[in-house]
């Protein structure tokens, strides 16, 4: 059989998807031994059952991963916003997390998280454009920085939010950051490339984005009978060239300790910031690399 070929597909069928990222979930879980995996979401309802603001995100390895976090312009300065965060930790405390952490901008709410106990462990400078700059946070959980829900404040548990439910709380975040960028929407694009072999199966994939001037990596998975032949670093340097071609200046990902941070490091990426025991027994790690002639 021939090798397998790259190929992308900005708007691939579902399956698609579902292979690439069932085929880490399952790496993850038998090198973690971790099988619990909760769906985070807090929503505020008005009078006529409109969502009005929310919280998105999810359990794992003892940790809340506040994913989205988003309050109507109209209901702000309510402290609802605290309220989410507070309704979501409660919730992770009473499943057993130890910490929870998150992505800001500078540009957005770092001196709110900073606020209830969030600290800045990693920043990614010029994310997505020139001038602003990604933070990532995180707080380990102690009795002196529990906040307390309060139950009169109208925040809805909805576990299994609905797709509608979903993408008007990340519309929210969508429309906050365009106008406060002056970035047009347009400047994000899905970059998606796949393995494909002659009988037409997936057998690995990169997914990932392309916002301002940066690649984001989200999904790099290949077939174990397919590893050790090139077939990751293929895809990537092909994504990485697409992202150039795009007027990309750089490329950034995560990985953990029990996943391929050689591997990317081989490949021109440095570590710009590390989440010890995350998840529990584990490490986590942020990794970046400018792109075009001085970065390959």
């Amino acid at each position: 059989m021939n090798p397998p070929k790259v190929i992308v597909n900005a708007d691939p069928p579902k399956a698609w998807f579902e292979i690439v990222s069932r085929g880490l979930d399952r790496h993850n879980t038998a090198a973690t031994r971790i099988v619990e995996f909760y769906p985070v979401a807090f929503v505020i309802r008005d009078d006529g059952n409109h969502v009005r603001g929310g919280l998105l995100g999810s359990l794992w390895g003892q940790w809340l991963h506040v994913g989205s976090l988003w309050v109507d312009r109209a209901l702000r300065e309510r402290g609802l916003g605290v309220e989410l965060m507070a309704a979501a930790e409660a919730y992770a405390r009473a499943k057993g997390c130890v910490a929870s952490f998150l992505q800001t901008a500078s540009y957005e709410a770092r001196p709110f998280y900073e606020k209830l106990g969030y600290r800045a462990y990693a920043a990614l400078n010029d994310h997505p454009i020139k001038g602003h700059d990604r933070f990532h946070l995180s707080k380990r959980y102690t009795e002196a920085n529990r906040l307390r829900p309060s139950p009169d404040a109208g925040i809805a548990f909805e576990p299994y939010a609905s797709k509608e439910v979903q993408e008007t709380i990340h519309r929210g975040v969508r429309t906050h950051a365009i106008a406060a960028l002056g970035m047009p929407e347009a400047m994000w694009s899905p970059a998606h490339f796949f393995l494909k072999n002659d009988d037409g199966e997936i057998v690995g994939g990169a997914l990932g984005n392309i916002w301002g001037d940066w690649y984001f990596l989200d999904i790099l998975w290949v077939d174990r009978r397919l590893r050790g032949h090139d077939n990751g670093s293929q895809m990537l340097a092909i994504a990485e060239q697409h992202a150039i071609e795009c007027g990309c200046k750089g490329a950034h990902l995560d990985t953990a300790s029990f996943q391929a941070r050689p591997f990317y490091e081989k490949l021109g990426y440095t570590v710009f910031g590390t989440l010890e025991d995350h998840p529990v027994g584990h490490s986590h790690y942020l990794l970046s690399k400018r792109l075009g002639a001085s970065g390959r």
